[in-house]
Formats: structure tokens, C-alpha cells, sequence
């Protein structure tokens, strides 16, 4: 009975702890919806609605979660904050956020160790992390700019403007394509697996990562590749350019074009591996 009653007794203090709501808060066409959260976890999808619908669980009292919205309904803000005096472990610091969107806002994400997953937004995005993954997926028309720190970023079947900036988180990218498509990391890793489309300007690079582009043969670019010290492999069909504003360096640069070359791809590191494979 004894240790019934201690089982007893633990659950019902991990149900204390643990605090799920939801909350509705108003939003204006073309508003602005801030997400702060500190640990935990971040999904954002939009939805066929005209309000911003807030889950939000928590994991203890010593965290508290602020939800505002401004009387014009221009700008709403979900942060997340300890409770004066308490000292929360990193388990008790974490907030779980499942958030639904109206078609047409614009969102701003920044956390510290929290994953952000969004799915669906268009519009404009921008997310910051630390060390948190982000996963942005089925983004159509969007402006999406990204910053981590050591923090791994994903993006599937994203088309628009598009912007990731990394120290040293690894960047992954499927089906990405738009206007312009700029992915910069110091010691991070970029793959891309697409095929350009668009027309668009492309622009990889990175000071000591590896860059690994993967693409079909009806991909139709205008190619550069370039490393100061790396290594770089081609295994793609290309066109040698009658013109070029270089001088290929074997095992260092080269540059070429595939059926009408309608995308621009330019891949530099210094002393980071540089791969281009035919899918």
C-alpha cells in the first residue's frame, strides 16, 4: 500500500506540473505573430482561420507564457518568461507550442534550444535559433529568412525568396527553389537536392563545410564552382562556357550549363569539399 501510495502521489505531482490550454487571439489581414521561447518546442501550420489559435503546454510553475494581442490587431505576441525568483531546471523551462495561423501573416520565431517545425505559412518568415532544429515544409510564395548558430536547418518544397544564414548547423535542402535562394555557413554543411527551377539566382557557400549538390538531368543551370583550398568533384553533364570571368583550376573550380542554363548556381567555399552528381 505504501508504494501504491508513493506511485500515487508521483503521478499526481507530474500531472500538477505538466499544464496544457489553448488560447484564440486576434489578428488583423497581414499582421505579425512574434514566438519567443526559450526550450520546448515550436510547430506553426496555417489554417483556414481569421484568428491565431494558441496551444500551449507547459511543464511546471516556474515558467509562464504571455499571449498578446494589440487592440488593432496589427501584432500579436506569444512569449515565454521564468517566474521571478525561480530558479527551472531546462526540463521545467520547457513550453510546447502547436500554433495555427491565418493565411497571409507574417511570423517570427526566435528560441535558444527549442525545435521550430513549420508547415504550410507562406507570406514572410523569419526564424532564429541557437541550437534548435528548423524544418520549414510546403511554403509556396514565401520570404523565408533564416539564423542559426550551431542549429540544423531543413527546408522542403520551399519556393521564394529565400535566405539561411549558419555558423556551424548543417543545412539540407529538398526541392528549394525561387527568385533568389542565398545559404551561407561558416563550418555548417549545405546539400541541396532539386533541380534549380525558376530562372532564379542561386548563391551556396561556406568557409570549411562541405557543399553536395545532387541534381536531375533536366535541370537547366548555368553552373560555377569554386574552392580556394577544398576539393572539388563534378559527376553532371555540362556544357563548357565559350566565355567565363575565370580560369578553371582542375580539382579546384569549374563551370558549365545544362540545356538552356535558365538558373544561375554559383558554389564557393575555401577550404570546404565541393560535390555536384547527377541524380
Amino acid at each position: 500500500m505504501a508504494i501504491i501510495a508513493a506511485l500515487t502521489l508521483a503521478a499526481t505531482t507530474y500531472a500538477v506540473g505538466d499544464s496544457t490550454r489553448q488560447t484564440k487571439l486576434a489578428i488583423a489581414p497581414g499582421g505579425v505573430v512574434t514566438i519567443a521561447n526559450i526550450s520546448g518546442s515550436v510547430v506553426v501550420r496555417e489554417a483556414n482561420q481569421r484568428q491565431v489559435v494558441v496551444g500551449i503546454t507547459t511543464h511546471s510553475d516556474k515558467v509562464e507564457v504571455d499571449t498578446n494581442s494589440t487592440p488593432d490587431g496589427k501584432r500579436v505576441d506569444i512569449r515565454t518568461h521564468a517566474v521571478a525568483q525561480q530558479k527551472a531546471s531546462s526540463e521545467e523551462s520547457r513550453v510546447d507550442f502547436d500554433i495555427t495561423v491565418p493565411p497571409g501573416v507574417s511570423v517570427t520565431i526566435s528560441t535558444a534550444t527549442a525545435p521550430v517545425s513549420v508547415d504550410g505559412v507562406g507570406g514572410d518568415l523569419s526564424l532564429s535559433s541557437d541550437t534548435g532544429q528548423m524544418t520549414v515544409k510546403n511554403a509556396t510564395n514565401a520570404h523565408l529568412q533564416v539564423r542559426g548558430v550551431a542549429a540544423p536547418v531543413i527546408l522542403s518544397n520551399v519556393t521564394g525568396h529565400v535566405q539561411v544564414t549558419s555558423s556551424g548547423g548543417a543545412v539540407q535542402l529538398t526541392n528549394v527553389s525561387g527568385p533568389q535562394v542565398t545559404i551561407g555557413t561558416t563550418s555548417g554543411n549545405i546539400s541541396y537536392q532539386g533541380d534549380f527551377s525558376g530562372g532564379g539566382s542561386y548563391s551556396f557557400s561556406t568557409h570549411s563545410g562541405a557543399i553536395d549538390v545532387v541534381l536531375p538531368a533536366t535541370a537547366s543551370v548555368d553552373l560555377t564552382a569554386r574552392s580556394v583550398k577544398g576539393s572539388v568533384e563534378n559527376d553532371f553533364p555540362l556544357q563548357i562556357k565559350p566565355h567565363m570571368t575565370f580560369v578553371p583550376s582542375e580539382g579546384r573550380s569549374f563551370a558549365g550549363t545544362s540545356n538552356s542554363g535558365s538558373s544561375s548556381v554559383e558554389l564557393q567555399s575555401f577550404s570546404g569539399r565541393i560535390r555536384v552528381k547527377k541524380q
